[in-house]
């Protein structure tokens, strides 16, 4: 059952002995092993640990707050604006800004939806 596991250059080969004492003692090697790895790689303190998922958050409110003025609100204004401008005649105005609004709107919508 057990052959020996590998661990920090050493090799444990165990032949005719009793396989549940020695693949505790091999598990238990692998653990150490483990566990030294995951030490080594881990950042020296809380706030390294830490900051890099606050400044992901932080960032993705930035952008969401921009977005939701540029898009939601300047498209929305400018949609209506166009409409208006449609309404009263003015095509030469009013049909490039409505698309305009129409096409932040709708991008403001789909990012809203796949985020």
């Amino acid at each position: 059952m057990v052959q020996g596991i590998e661990t920090d250059n050493k090799k444990y080969k165990h032949k005719k002995r009793n396989d549940e004492k020695w693949l505790t003692k091999d598990l238990q090697e692998f653990r150490k092993t483990t566990e030294k790895y995951i030490d080594s790689i881990r950042p020296n303190n809380e706030k390294q640990l830490y900051g890099q998922k606050q400044t992901n958050k932080s960032s993705m409110i930035i952008v969401r707050i921009i977005t939701i003025i540029l898009l939601g609100i300047f498209g929305s204004i400018s949609l209506f604006t166009g409409i208006i401008l449609i309404f009263k005649e003015n095509y030469v105005l009013g049909i490039p800004i409505s698309s305009i609004g129409a096409v932040f709107v709708i991008s403001f919508i789909l990012f809203e939806k796949f985020r």
